[in-house]
């Protein structure tokens, strides 16, 4: 048995106990007003751990990104550990153009990092700052999740491969951007994402990005994501952030995650910045409990009600708590059009919402993530999505999407404060310097 290795807190409250591991979420829950700041980076989200022993953090950011007025803005995400007026860590970059009237309007964001920690507190904040234009910014629930690993600990294992920097290619075939290992595991289950933030380079570029796994590596099939970058005669481009993840079964042994991207279409250099893979495994037979569902093909639909994409069931024996993560590629149709994209457990209220605005024959990629409590006994999760403008003869249409869900008993975990609440439209809205 894995024992009492993980604990929790919820919201922004820190709580020290005695305990091995952590987990907590993090969430901003401002008006939805935009609203003026000072100088400098602001906290969209925070969490506080007091960690028993050295080990590793596993941070996962996420936020929906939108425009509140007509103007253009250039908006720099960062986590930072201990600083809360950064820097932030810099491989956790991710840099988004948000315009008021054509193409960026709605976007979201992920980024998943490992940060190794002393025992002792930390902090974990969600910084963002604009660094072009004058647009206000809206955050739509932006949340940080982080999970404690000891460096002990042998049921529960992380591995990340990163490169801190950019990494460009111009050629169609698919090529290895980064990989991370996990010797000597038992049977299990993987949590893997992949994400970065791609920049115009030169000229307009799509990248086709894929999770493998095993040796010799074979697709993660419903992993694939395309994402486009084009020039702008005012700006500097449209960057934005590409998100992947998928939920493996694995056997015995060494298990190998690799992210790979080429060059999908249009004549530019795909410039891919501080990607990473990160791999989360949880032993078999565990308290933790995994499932997740793919979809490798495309979905449509024109219905303004949400229509279920994805879904998958767990049946936990005792209460707990759902890790959800998921994403996909959106990809364009014969008009421009707006998507709302949630999770929803039993069919009950919507979380983690998510917009996204198609146009111009740009792909954009899904990315939502959130922790819930839920009671013992059989759950559904999904992940649904549908039209949020008119005209509704327009398909909004998902290639490739992917649902993982971890579940954590109540039992490993202590819960201090929480600042979730399910069916709530949260958001922190900002002028950010």
């Amino acid at each position: 048995m894995m024992g009492r290795v993980l604990w929790m807190i919820v919201g922004v409250l820190a709580v020290t106990a005695p305990t091995s591991a952590q987990v907590m979420l993090c969430t901003g829950g401002q008006s939805s007003t935009a609203f003026s700041v000072s100088d400098g980076p602001i906290i969209t989200a925070q969490c506080t751990l007091d960690a028993a022993t050295d080990g590793t953090i596993l941070v996962i950011a996420s936020t929906g990104v939108n425009r509140a007025d007509t103007d253009h803005a250039q908006i720099r995400l960062r986590v930072s550990l201990d600083q809360p007026n950064g820097p932030g860590l810099v491989t956790s970059e991710r840099v988004h153009d948000v315009y008021g009237t054509t193409y960026l309007e709605r976007q979201t964001s992920m980024s998943t990092v490992a940060m190794p920690v002393v025992a002792g507190s930390h902090t974990l904040y969600y910084l963002a700052e604009r660094v072009v234009g004058s647009a206000n910014v809206v955050f739509y629930r932006p949340r940080v999740m982080a999970i404690f690993i000891p460096s002990v600990e042998t049921n529960i294992r992380l591995c990340e491969g990163r490169i801190p920097g950019e990494w460009t290619t111009t050629v169609a075939s698919q090529t290895i951007v980064t990989s991370c290992t996990l010797p000597n595991l038992g049977m299990g289950s993987a949590l893997v994402a992949s994400d970065a933030w791609m920049r115009l380079a030169d000229t307009g570029a799509e990248v086709n990005v894929e999770i493998l796994i095993g040796a010799p590596p074979v697709l993660a099939t419903g992993s694939e994501r395309r994402l486009d970058v084009v020039g702008d005669l005012v700006y500097d481009g449209l960057d934005t952030s590409l998100a992947t993840s998928y939920l493996a079964s694995l056997g015995p042994g060494t298990a190998y995650f690799y992210l790979t991207a080429g060059r999908s279409n249009g004549g530019g250099t795909v410039s891919l910045n501080h990607p990473g893979v990160v791999a989360l495994w949880v032993a078999t037979g565990g308290p933790v409990l995994a499932n997740g569902a793919v979809l490798p093909a495309q979905w449509t639909t024109t219905q303004m009600t949400p229509q279920t994409i994805l879904q998958t069931t767990l049946n936990p024996a005792a209460d707990g708590y759902f890790l959800i993560l998921a994403t996909a590629s959106v990809a364009p149709d014969s008009a421009d059009y707006h998507a709302h994209f949630m999770a929803r457990i039993d069919l009950g209220d919507d979380i983690a919402n998510r917009y996204v605005k198609i146009n111009d024959d740009i792909d954009r990629n899904l990315a939502l993530s959130d922790l819930v409590p839920v009671q013992a006994g059989s759950h559904t999760i999904r992940l649904s999505g549908g039209r949020s403008d008119t005209p509704a003869t327009t398909n909004l249409r998902v290639r490739d999407a992917s649902l993982s869900v971890l579940f954590f008993p109540k039992d490993m975990v202590a819960v201090f404060a929480d600042d979730f609440e399910i069916g709530s439209d949260r958001r922190w809205s900002a002028s950010v310097p």
